[in-house]
């Protein structure tokens, strides 16, 4: 039996032809499963629509075929394969992982789209004893501790993961009801500082998430967890709120709020009507809202995301795209994006002074200019980093090098001291006043 979308091999056959192999282990090589998972697969979904998806599933299976051509290669559903391979030894099945990483993150051309994903491969070997079933769910394990680890990568089960497939649950059910208290959750705010005169110019809001077992739950965790839960809505607009109403709390300070969005949240029906009642309702102009967006969701010219960022460009809300840099599109899609902002990756400013990312940090802030785009240096951490930058003529800079992302109360000492500089700055009319260097 076969998948209709791929010709590939579906789930009963894959099955099978497992059982088969264990039954007659042992006069044989070993075998491993490899469970292989697309990321970010739902983005180019929503970004691109189900007929590029499609094509892409297809295209990922032909790479697939062409890696692997001695094992038998599945296709479980959705963006999920499988690998059934005969092995002699682990290191011949995680030197097949490596290879498959590769080949997979290399960009695919799909109805004139530059389309970049990955995958994440979780690896179970066959142990004497071990059923068909518990293989697989073994593997399955392995690819969530994969995911875990930051994607792109691979993992190979080991009795410790069964553990870490726990502790997640017990966050997918925590998350939902943390959402619902605002108890545990609390919104923390970094500033960004004009590079030219080191004037706060604006906040970033970012998520914390304080778990009473596993204390501290970083973003990378638990975002994705809302994403593929279906709570990141409700995470992006307790975020929203949070960061409007402290914007209303220091009406006249003059600085702006960012926060991220999610492809998922943009292509939710009725977004930008929430975002405008949310603005609406603490009486924030929408200039002073900034959405954070992806290279990818900013370069959806025709996809259902456009449709909401029109629809809040048009009412005044801004628009960056963070974490420029890190795709590979990137500097052919510059003079495409319909944004504000360009937020240029940490990666390219921690190799500033080596590794070559001086030319392209210089590259961007110069096709930036041309486009009328701001640009804002991520992850800053050093006053070497941060003379540089200046004199690459980057507008502002984040990073811990002026300031750690603070807590709503100290956020709001800081705005407060801000308002209260400009308010004298207005009355005396001199604006050098206006100035709050970190």
């Amino acid at each position: 039996m076969h998948d209709p979308l791929t010709g590939l091999a579906n789930r009963t056959t894959f099955h099978r032809t497992l059982v088969q192999h264990l039954e007659r282990a042992g006069t044989e090589n070993g075998v491993a499963v490899m469970f292989v998972d697309l990321d970010h697969f739902k983005e180019v979904n929503d970004t691109f629509g189900h007929p590029v998806g499609d094509a892409l599933i297809k295209e990922v299976a032909n790479r697939l075929l062409e890696i692997a051509p001695s094992a038998l290669v599945s296709r479980l559903g959705g963006d999920e394969f499988t690998i059934l391979q005969e092995v002699e030894d682990l290191v011949e099945v995680e030197l097949l992982a490596g290879r498959i990483i590769e080949k997979l993150r290399l960009p695919f051309q799909i109805e004139g789209n530059l389309i970049t994903v990955g995958a994440s491969i979780g690896i179970s070997l066959a142990v004497p004893g071990l059923e068909a079933t518990e293989m697989t769910k073994r593997a399955d394990i392995a690819l969530y501790h994969a995911k875990a680890a930051g994607r792109n990568t691979f993992a190979v089960f080991g009795s410790h993961m069964e553990e870490v497939l726990r502790r997640r649950r017990v966050l997918e059910t925590d998350l939902e009801s943390a959402l619902e208290t605002r108890t545990q959750l609390a919104v923390h705010f970094q500033p960004v500082y004009s590079a030219k005169d080191g004037r706060m110019s604006s906040i970033e809001a970012l998520c914390r998430w304080r778990h009473p077992t596993f204390g501290t739950i970083s973003p990378d965790v638990f975002v994705p967890i809302a994403e593929e839960c279906g709570l990141i809505q409700a995470l992006g607009l307790y975020v929203m709120e949070e960061a409007c109403s402290l914007l209303a709390d220091v009406p006249d300070c003059g600085v702006g709020v960012s926060v991220n969005a999610s492809a998922i949240e943009l292509m939710s029906p009725g977004y930008s009507l929430r975002v405008l009642s949310i603005l609406s309702k603490f009486g924030i102009h929408p200039s002073r809202l900034e959405i954070e967006i992806t290279e990818r969701m900013a370069t959806d010219a025709d996809g259902k995301a456009a449709a909401a960022i029109k629809a809040l460009r048009d009412a005044g809300v801004r628009f960056a795209v963070d974490d420029f840099g890190k795709g590979t599109s990137s500097f052919g899609q510059l003079l495409n994006l319909d944004v504000d902002r360009i937020k240029i990756d940490k990666m390219f400013v921690d190799q500033l002074h080596h590794g070559g990312g001086l030319p392209l940090v210089e590259a961007i802030v110069q096709m930036a200019r041309h486009k009328g785009l701001q640009t804002t240096a991520e992850g800053v951490e050093t006053a070497d980093q941060r003379e540089t930058l200046t004199s690459l003529g980057c507008d502002s800079l984040q990073g811990f090098q002026l300031s750690k992302p603070l807590n709503r109360h100290d956020t709001m000492h800081l705005l407060s001291q801000h308002e209260s500089r400009m308010n004298s700055a207005r009355f005396s009319g001199d604006r050098s006043d206006q100035v709050t260097r970190p």
